[in-house]
């Protein structure tokens, strides 16, 4: 009896532990984003990120899956947020104009026009469930969910927690293979998550990443970054 309740008592122990110095990366990579290290997705091969904040310094950057600089592309948008559709094999960004464009051609830097003003707050980074069938805009607290190929809003969730304000994490959401609900509170690092109906599941403080437009789900696991502002920035891959 003595042995089962000290197993238990370390246990709780080395999750306190954990819970208290912060939930190490699975990963961590830095980008040279020249503004801000906005978001990041992957499309099978490679991780895929995009800057923010200068759009004349816009611009995709792929990196291996250990993080290895492989390209940069240029795209004059201020952008916010990207993601990776599995189904049309295409990419897609989210700008600080309330506009999301589908990227037709990575090399050349064309793009075209998919959906504008879904939303009022124009610093939501927009993002997709893993199937490609719904957009998540998350906004304060309430998460809006959109029909993929129609634009049509078809629910929304309240109540979720996260940082006060855009810059702590207010308006970016990440969503895994379960549809389970990812915010955050980048001033305390502290990830929130939900489950598909915004049923809370559990939180994690982080032990680096302070970058509040950065959450984001790529490769089975969700990213954070550290950037400084017209430097270097971090990725930082967890999983909990």
């Amino acid at each position: 009896m003595k042995t089962s309740t000290s197993i238990a008592i370390l246990l709780c122990s080395a999750f306190l532990s954990i819970n208290a110095q912060g939930l190490e990366p699975i990963i961590s990579f830095e980008d040279n984003s020249e503004s801000y290290c906005m978001q990041i997705c992957f499309d099978g091969k490679c991780f895929y990120t995009v800057n923010g904040g200068v759009k004349d310094v816009g611009k995709i950057t792929a990196y291996s899956i250990n993080g290895i600089f492989l390209q940069s592309y240029p795209l004059p948008l201020d952008m916010r947020s990207i993601f990776y559709h599995t189904r049309n094999k295409c990419f897609y960004v989210c700008t600080t104009d309330k506009k999301l464009f589908k990227i037709i051609d990575i090399n050349a830097g064309t793009y075209e026009l998919v959906y504008e003003n879904l939303y009022d707050n124009k610093q939501i980074s927009l993002t997709i469930d893993p199937n490609g069938k719904f957009l998540y805009a998350f906004d304060n607290g309430t998460l809006s969910i959109y029909k993929f190929k129609t634009g049509t809003l078809v629910r929304t969730l309240s109540g979720l927690k996260c940082g006060e304000g855009n810059r702590k994490g207010a308006a970016t959401v990440a969503i895994d293979r379960k549809k389970n609900i990812y915010t955050w509170d980048s001033d305390t690092k502290t990830v929130f998550v939900y489950d598909k109906n915004g049923k809370f599941l559990i939180s994690h403080k982080l032990k680096y990443g302070d970058f509040g437009y950065s959450l984001s789900f790529a490769k089975e696991m969700f990213f954070v970054s550290n950037s400084p502002k017209n430097k270097k920035g971090t990725w930082f891959g967890y999983k909990l």
